[in-house]
């Protein structure tokens, strides 16, 4: 279910009334469908949570250290779907630029930082969505177009 969200918020029953207000007024809920396979997901079995964690682990590692290959100063994140890199000269202030560049050379998209807001401008984000070596692949292509190669 990528992209859909859920939530619940408990307190004060007049902030909770407050908030319902708000909500009603500036988005709106998940329909039924969505809200039953998240109770069905948060009160079934939680084996496959376990084999998810491990999944996305080799998938940061694998994607952390061909980032680090190529010299870029990734930190490793305790808990993650993405990895957000700070872009190098002479791309720091253009991520929207680069990412425009980079899929048009070479079929990889990244997500451009200041589609998050202005605090994201001179970043990337990396969606881990593919196992490790396609990501390995997809990091060489980046790192080619950087005009790097990668270190082993």
């Amino acid at each position: 279910m990528g992209g859909f969200r859920v939530g619940y918020a408990i307190g004060n029953a007049d902030l909770i009334r407050a908030l319902r207000q708000v909500k009603a007024n500036v988005d709106f809920n998940q329909y039924p469908g969505i809200q039953r396979g998240a109770i069905a997901a948060l009160t079934g079995p939680q084996d496959s949570v376990q084999a998810m964690i491990s999944t996305f682990r080799q998938r940061r590692d694998a994607a952390v250290q061909a980032l680090q290959g190529m010299g870029w100063l990734v930190p490793t994140p305790d808990a993650t779907m993405y990895l957000w890199a700070k872009l190098p000269e002479p791309w720091a202030e253009r991520s929207i630029e680069f990412c425009t560049g980079l899929v048009e050379a070479t079929g990889v998209a990244l997500s451009p930082g200041l589609g998050f807001g202005k605090a994201g401008e001179g970043y990337v984000r990396l969606a881990l969505v593919h196992g490790p070596q396609v990501l390995e692949r997809a990091i060489s292509k980046l790192a080619n177009f950087c005009g790097h190669t990668t270190r082993k």
